[in-house]
C-alpha cells in the first residue's frame, strides 16, 4: 500500500521534471502510474457455498491458482503466471477476473494479439469490466491504433468507479496524437482520482 505523502511526493516531484523538461512528460508520467497501480494485486472475496463439496473446491482451486499467477507476475515470473492464469481459467471457464489478469500478462510480453482476445473473453463474461476496456485500448495503442484505444478507454471511463488506470491510458492516446495538452490533462486526473487499493479488475 502506498502512503498518501509518499505519492504526494513522487507526483510532486514528476511534476518538477514536466516543466524542467519540455515534452518529456511521459516518460515520468508511465514509470509514476505503473508504480501506483498497474497490475496492483486486487482483493478476491471467495464465495461461500454451501451445498457440493465438489464445487467448494473448485471454487477454492481457480481462486487460488489466480491469485499465485498473479503473486508469479509480480515477482517478475511473467510465463509461470501466465500458465497458472490459464489453469485458473481452465478450472472456471466463465472466470473473468482471470482473462482480464491474463490479457496484461500477455501485453507484458508482447503478445498483443493474445492479450486482445483475453481481453475480448473478460468482456464478454462481464461487459462491465472496465479494466479490460482499458487493456483494450493499451493494446490497441500497442498496435499503433491510437483512434480506436481512445474510443473504447473513454468508453471505459462512463461510469467507471475506479478511473485512474483509463485516464493514465488515454494520456498515452493523446500523446500519441501529439495533443500534449490534452494527454497532461488525463495524467493528471488519473493522479486525482487514483485511490490506495485500486486495483486492476474494475
Amino acid at each position: 500500500m502506498i502512503r498518501q505523502a509518499e505519492m504526494k511526493k513522487k507526483v510532486t516531484m514528476a511534476g518538477k521534471q514536466v516543466r524542467h523538461k519540455n515534452g518529456g512528460f511521459s516518460f515520468v508520467f508511465l514509470h509514476l502510474f505503473l508504480y501506483l497501480y498497474i497490475f496492483s494485486l486486487p482483493v478476491i472475496f471467495l464465495p461461500v457455498p454451501n451445498v457440493y463439496a465438489r464445487q467448494e473446491n473448485r471454487v477454492k482451486a481457480e481462486v487460488l491458482l489466480y491469485n499465485e499467477s498473479i503473486t508469479l507476475f509480480e515477482d517478475g515470473k511473467v510465463d509461470k503466471a501466465i500458465e497458472l492464469a490459464q489453469e485458473a481459467i481452465k478450472a472456471n471457464p466463465k472466470y473473468s477476473d482471470a482473462y482480464n489478469r491474463l490479457g496484461y500478462m500477455l501485453l507484458k510480453k508482447g503478445r498483443i494479439n493474445d492479450a486482445l482476445d483475453a481481453f475480448k473473453s473478460a468482456m464478454k463474461i462481464n461487459p462491465g469490466l472496465h479494466s479490460s476496456q482499458t487493456g483494450t485500448g493499451l493494446a490497441l495503442l500497442k498496435k499503433g491504433d491510437a483512434k480506436g484505444a481512445g474510443a473504447i478507454v473513454k468508453k471505459a471511463l462512463i461510469l467507471n468507479p475506479h478511473p485512474s488506470k483509463a485516464h493514465y491510458v488515454l494520456g498515452l492516446v493523446y500523446e500519441k496524437l501529439k495533443d500534449y495538452k490534452n494527454a497532461i490533462k488525463q495524467f493528471k486526473k488519473g493522479i486525482k482520482t487514483y485511490r490506495s487499493g485500486d486495483n486492476g479488475t474494475h
